[in-house]
């Protein structure tokens, strides 16, 4: 039996979903093309929004709106196992397609998300396919500059700052593919205690850096908490009165 899958509040979430083994499944134009397609089907289906997306050869990315986590998890099996039919009926294959169902993280502030975009895009550029993120077909990089009203005023975003991620794609934030070692933890730990002050006697600093960790690491509660010096359920608390969980 599957564990259940459990996310703080957040209605962003950064979707990755790869092939089995690491397998080419998105090798040629023909499979992204239909890939994508199943993807935005699907979206619409379950009323979801995608707001930025990147489909390398085997593995993709997304970005994902919605405020109930369930849709999500529908729409992306519904993707992945009209995809994973297609794919097996072409390659007359049996098996898996997919190395697992998918891998999801929620996006917390506007500046994680706003990392998560720009990241998403450079993908093509960090495997060395194109040199700048406009030359990669199969990406939202070139729609993000027509962006809807609608899509704009749902992930907060000014025309300043759509001009800044299209016109520079560096991160600090590491995300799905990216590992945080431990000592690279303590190390953002430590910057982020000096340039904020960290105080735990001071509710609202505990709240500033399970915030600022959480966007710049992957790293979970437990972790935080002993960064923080203090109990998992005593930090949680105060989380809770600052109405961050």
């Amino acid at each position: 039996m599957r564990k259940p899958r459990y996310y703080y509040e957040s209605n962003f979430y950064h979707i990755m979903v790869q092939g089995d083994e690491k397998k080419y499944i998105f090798q040629n134009s023909q499979n992204k093309e239909k890939y994508l397609y199943y993807l935005k089907h699907n979206a619409i289906r379950n009323d979801v929004e995608i707001v930025s997306y990147c489909i390398m050869d085997n593995h993709a990315h997304m970005l994902l709106f919605c405020p109930k986590i369930e849709r999500i998890s529908k729409m992306m099996s519904q993707c992945n196992t009209s995809f994973g039919l297609y794919y097996s009926k072409k390659r007359k294959n049996v098996g898996h397609v997919f190395r697992d169902r998918f891998k999801m993280e929620s996006i917390y502030t506007k500046m994680h998300l706003i990392n998560c975009i720009k990241y998403i895009h450079n993908n093509p550029v960090k495997a060395k396919i194109c040199k700048s993120p406009e030359e990669y077909y199969f990406s939202s990089y070139r729609d993000f500059s027509k962006l809807d009203n609608r899509l704009q005023e749902i992930i907060d975003i000014s025309n300043e700052e759509i001009k800044d991620i299209l016109r520079n794609s560096d991160t600090i934030t590491r995300f799905l593919d990216d590992e945080y070692s431990k000592d690279d933890k303590i190390k953002a730990f430590k910057e982020l205690s000096d340039e904020y002050q960290y105080n735990k006697d001071d509710i609202s600093s505990i709240g500033k850096m399970y915030v600022k960790l959480k966007e710049t690491c992957r790293i979970n509660d437990t972790e935080v908490a002993e960064l923080l010096g203090m109990p998992r359920t005593s930090m949680n608390e105060k989380l809770k009165k600052l109405g961050i969980k």
